[in-house]
């Protein structure tokens, strides 16, 4: 399926505002690198979608597979810094269908030029590789944020781009294939891991009892920071920091929704992205099964009964299915668009 070009002028608005930056979920997150970061992150990724089909005829093979690759990455760092600074989750749920249908267009990219004549070696590489820092920078990120995003049915197209090359080498990442089996049966799940820590370390909590299995799992997160010390993202942070997206064990996130582990005992520990766990549960459980509107511009009616926020407000709104959402009026956000929130809960009296 292809989409539309996204709606730049509402992603630019996703910025998380100094005002509001108190209340980020990364504690080290410095409010200069997130706003350095969303700039480039976010303008690499536009200047590519824009630019794409205007090049395509006339480029070298390596240029464009070498810019979509740098797209993919941009919204895979998107994602992370959108979730440090404290964004909504339906920011992340509304960026990963194109990032999903930007890292296929890079993997025929790179086809494309493992097939061509400027592969002077003739070599086939990997769209990604599984044994080396491009194990966390895509391959992980892009099975855990599909998953905890509500989007598990993806995961068959998630690995046909891992499996590029790396099945004929017969590369197989043990957590990553029980991440993904629900969605991709009959797969090889190897007991190896492509990258050995902190990683190997779940498989663990794959092979325990269910009541043994949240005791686990907070040992993993007590220890994922320093059996994490090869990792890119790794003491990224401080005075100067320049590509610090926070840290997240999206992995271990990922593997309480697939097992349904209760993580009541550590969803508030270091490292565990709770609320992105908080959705993917809500989304399991039906709660927001209906597709998940992602967002109505003013003046169309409300598609169902719920709580609603536009970023030219701020604050939620609860709307009936056929209500007309309203147009704030002399906003600095420019056109309003209503978003479903992730909170449904109504707020407390007081």
């Amino acid at each position: 399926m292809q989409f539309s070009n996204p709606d730049w002028k509402s992603w630019l608005a996703w910025k998380v505002q100094q005002t509001a930056f108190d209340g980020r979920r990364e504690p080290y997150q410095r409010f200069d690198t997130y706003s350095a970061q969303f700039k480039d992150s976010l303008g690499g990724i536009v200047m590519v979608t824009t630019d794409l089909p205007k090049h395509v005829a006339k480029a070298r093979k390596s240029g464009l597979m070498m810019s979509t690759q740098q797209r993919l990455w941009d919204a895979l760092n998107l994602m992370s810094l959108q979730y440090s600074a404290g964004a909504a989750i339906n920011q992340l749920t509304a960026i990963w269908p194109y990032t999903l249908q930007w890292a296929e267009e890079y993997s025929r990219f790179d086809k494309e030029y493992d097939d061509s004549a400027e592969n002077t070696s003739g070599d086939r590489i990997p769209h990604v590789t599984l044994r080396d820092e491009e194990y966390w920078i895509v391959a992980l990120r892009m099975v855990c944020f599909g998953i905890l995003t509500g989007n598990a049915n993806d995961m068959p197209r998630v690995m046909a781009i891992l499996d590029y090359v790396n099945a004929e080498l017969n590369i197989h990442d043990g957590l990553l294939e029980r991440l993904v089996a629900p969605w991709a049966p009959g797969r090889p799940i190897p007991d190896t891991a492509t990258r050995h820590l902190p990683y190997r370390k779940l498989f663990k909590v794959f092979d325990a009892t269910p009541e043994k299995r949240p005791a686990l799992m907070a040992t993993y997160l007590d220890e994922w920071y320093h059996a994490s010390r090869r990792e890119p993202y790794i003491d990224q942070h401080g005075e100067g920091d320049i590509a610090f997206y926070g840290y997240w064990s999206w992995e271990a996130a990922a593997t309480t929704i697939v097992l349904g582990i209760d993580d009541a005992s550590y969803r508030d520990m270091a490292f565990y992205p709770r609320d992105l766990a908080d959705y993917a549960r809500q989304v399991a459980s039906g709660a927001t099964s209906d597709e998940r509107v992602g967002r109505v511009a003013a003046n169309e009616p409300c598609p169902r009964n719920g709580w609603w926020y536009t970023p030219a407000q701020g604050s939620r709104r609860y709307f009936r299915e056929g209500d007309i959402f309203p147009s704030i009026e002399n906003s600095d956000w420019g056109d309003t668009f209503w978003i479903w929130a992730a909170d449904q809960t109504p707020p407390a009296l007081g």
